[in-house]
């Protein structure tokens, strides 16, 4: 399960200011996530490509447009703006956990990995950070760190549904079928409080795929 469409907004506490230019980039860069928050990535896009062109050094322009562009599939374009919103500002978080997104969804695990780690070091409290670590792991077949990952985000995050569900198949990879169940379980019961039945459904299989191997 990928998280792709977790990423941050850094830009949710701007607000108006006083004196702005009608055509300036605060205000491409502003328009351009009122459209990604409806949906709208290309037009988003477009804003924020208006806003680099008024000003090349726009930390918000790069890191949004990488984050409409995910959206969009062009992940090669999201990569490459994550990659100069880092290039302005090496501390930028969210920029190491999108950009950390991107590789993951491309099969790109080490280098999500890299990224997730940097994020960390940063902002040792991001649980989503954490949970996309463990599924790098995961996915080069080390459950054990994966497992580790996954209950951190968890120790940040109680409520955290996915990350139940992840471990679960962490200790399922390492024989601990009972654990796993407790955790399908966990995971089952957060999503059906949350609204998320698809999720809830699937930790529901997991535990009856469990079960039979008993």
């Amino acid at each position: 399960m990928l998280g792709l469409n977790i990423a941050c907004d850094r830009n949710s506490a701007i607000t108006n200011q006083a004196n702005l230019v009608k055509t300036g980039p605060i205000e491409f860069v502003q328009q351009g996530i009122t459209k990604s928050r409806k949906g709208d990535f290309l037009g988003a896009a477009r804003d924020f490509t208006k806003a680099v062109e008024k000003n090349p050094n726009n930390v918000d322009a790069y890191f949004n447009r990488g984050f409409a562009y995910s959206h969009l599939g062009k992940f090669e374009l999201a990569l490459g703006d994550f990659s100069q919103a880092l290039k302005l500002d090496s501390k930028l978080v969210e920029a190491y956990v999108n950009r950390g997104n991107v590789y993951l969804h491309l099969g790109k695990d080490e280098q999500a990995i890299t990224n997730y780690v940097k994020a960390l070091k940063l902002n040792p409290n991001d649980a989503f950070a954490y949970n996309n670590l463990g599924l790098a792991y995961l996915n080069l077949d080390q459950a054990d760190l994966a497992q580790n990952d996954f209950t951190e985000a968890i120790k940040l995050k109680p409520d955290y549904g996915e990350a139940y569900f992840n471990r679960g198949l962490a200790l399922s990879d390492l024989g601990q079928s009972q654990k796993a169940i407790v955790d399908f379980e966990k995971a089952a019961q957060l999503w059906e409080e949350q609204g998320y039945d698809q999720g809830s459904d699937a930790a529901i299989e997991q535990i009856k795929a469990l079960e039979v191997k008993k």
